[in-house]
């Protein structure tokens, strides 16, 4: 892209050039295990959340529009429910909207990457995403990771752990998320 701005002082007639650029990439680790990476991710097309006004002192659950987040997410729910709704009782172990959010604003997300699959008789899942630094949200840079074992048993049961970490505290000094 390329801007002037006249009201500037001095006023600036020269068009001054800016770019941004970001990559994603997808690759076949195994016939049943994927990896997927990002660069400098670009959600400019997804949709708008629903307004909702809260009247409670508890907080208002979004669900995850953004598609890097939403393919094969299913892996990181608990109590066979998808954590990308909400889901009553159900605790959601793996919110992913905090990522690329502080304060209510948009923060970058510098990168990031996602193994999903099977490995034999286990669903396997696991992703890290670093955000940026943000001076009007008051972000600093921050990682976020969430792994996921899961294996079925008998017909409609399962057994699994999930690790979640986020290597900077939002009320203080430390992780944990």
């Amino acid at each position: 892209g390329a801007r002037t701005d006249r009201t500037a002082r001095p006023p600036a007639h020269v068009n001054n050039a800016d770019h941004d650029w970001g990559v994603d990439a997808k690759y076949g680790l195994t016939k049943s295990l994927t990896a997927d990476f990002t660069y400098n991710t670009d959600f400019a097309q997804v949709e708008a959340d629903e307004q909702q006004v809260n009247l409670t002192r508890f907080s208002l659950f979004f669900p995850e529009k953004r598609e890097f987040f939403l393919e094969n997410y299913g892996i990181f729910g608990f109590g066979g429910v998808a954590p990308t709704s909400a889901a009553g009782d159900v605790p959601i172990m793996f919110y992913s909207r905090r990522i690329g959010l502080n304060n209510g604003l948009d923060v970058p997300i510098r990168g990031g990457g996602r193994v999903v699959g099977q490995m034999g008789r286990f669903s396997v899942g696991a992703i890290n995403m670093e955000s940026g630094r943000d001076d009007a949200a008051r972000a600093v840079p921050t990682n976020f990771t969430a792994i996921r074992l899961r294996r079925d048993i008998l017909r409609k049961s399962n057994v699994g752990l999930i690790f979640t970490d986020r290597s900077k505290s939002l009320t203080g000094n430390g992780a944990g998320q």
